[in-house]
């Protein structure tokens, strides 16, 4: 079995780039950038609720398998995310699933109330598959919930590691959470019954995950898979922020074009000392990004000095 992670991981290495830091000057540069408002980072007024939801069976993941409040049903991302045959046996010899039945597993953090409450899912990036990234949301999700929003960080895992051709997939899997979390609160005794604002969902993304946000918003308009017209899309949810951090942008170009986004809120955050995406290319989506239906939206792009 260490051979089977140590060929997952393998790829990850010539991801990353040394970091030379500067010294941090922060305190004097701040103290000219003071802004007279609430300071956003302070908890709101809700009691923040904790749980999972996931297949129940996990073979590696204890909070995926011990307890799970709800269970989920599988699906099958294979059209999304390419892997050759050596990949996809090392991959189900390592998780106890193949991409054909891939779990739909999250972490949520939600605030205690009748609600409803909007809800954002977020998506980490790429790294060492087994050293799991979605517990890592856990402050922006006590914060978020404290202030009366729903945030589910989801495990995409399974598709971290060497895989190059994955993010179609990061993306349709997190519309199919959102698939999930409709199905949860249409059902009477669900925790989440009746609890989601429809109208105010976000998507938040951190590197590959960054990338995936922006073809989620192309998918969730789309009737069929832009790759392949036999792959049938039913999701139109309303969709009307997207957070995209340090993302990338390109790696999968539906139809072989980098794709055109519309009429979504839209803020990208990139810090300059990023060790594994070292240029702001999450200015491309932002570039691309127009607003043609009349109504009301922004756009944000916030390079931050000296942030990783």
């Amino acid at each position: 079995m260490g051979a089977v992670v140590a060929l997952l991981v393998a790829g990850l290495g010539g991801c990353t780039q040394s970091l030379k830091l500067s010294a941090d000057d922060s305190g004097t540069v701040l103290a000219r950038q003071l802004i007279t408002a609430p300071n956003p980072g302070e908890p709101g007024p809700y009691r923040v609720r904790y749980l999972t939801y996931g297949s129940g069976t996990d073979e590696r993941r204890a909070a995926y398998r011990d307890s799970v409040a709800i269970r989920t049903r599988a699906v099958d991302a294979s059209p999304f995310v390419k892997m050759s045959p050596q990949q996809a046996k090392d991959r189900k010899a390592l998780w106890g699933f193949d991409i054909k039945h891939a779990p739909l597993n999250a972490r949520v953090w939600y605030p205690e109330g009748p609600g409803p409450f909007p809800l954002v899912v977020i998506a980490h990036g790429n790294h060492d598959p087994t050293d799991y990234s979605d517990p890592g949301y856990a402050y922006l999700g006590q914060l978020l919930a404290s202030r009366g929003f729903i945030l589910a960080s989801i495990d995409e895992n399974y598709v971290n590691g060497s895989l190059r051709g994955e993010n179609a997939g990061r993306a349709w899997i997190m519309l199919e959470h959102l698939e999930a979390w409709r199905a949860f609160t249409d059902s009477a005794g669900n925790p989440f019954y009746h609890k989601v604002d429809w109208n105010e969902v976000g998507i938040m993304g951190h590197s590959r995950g960054g990338g995936a946000v922006s073809h989620s918003v192309q998918f969730n308009g789309l009737a069929r898979f832009p790759d392949d017209a036999n792959v049938k899309f039913n999701f139109h949810f309303h969709i009307n922020a997207v957070v995209a951090i340090a993302p990338v942008d390109g790696q999968y170009k539906p139809a072989g074009k980098l794709e055109p986004i519309e009429n979504v809120n839209f803020l990208v955050i990139h810090g300059s000392h990023d060790g594994d995406v070292s240029e702001f290319m999450g200015i491309r989506p932002y570039d691309r990004l127009r607003f043609t239906d009349g109504g009301f939206h922004f756009k944000s792009a916030w390079y931050v000095y000296r942030a990783n």
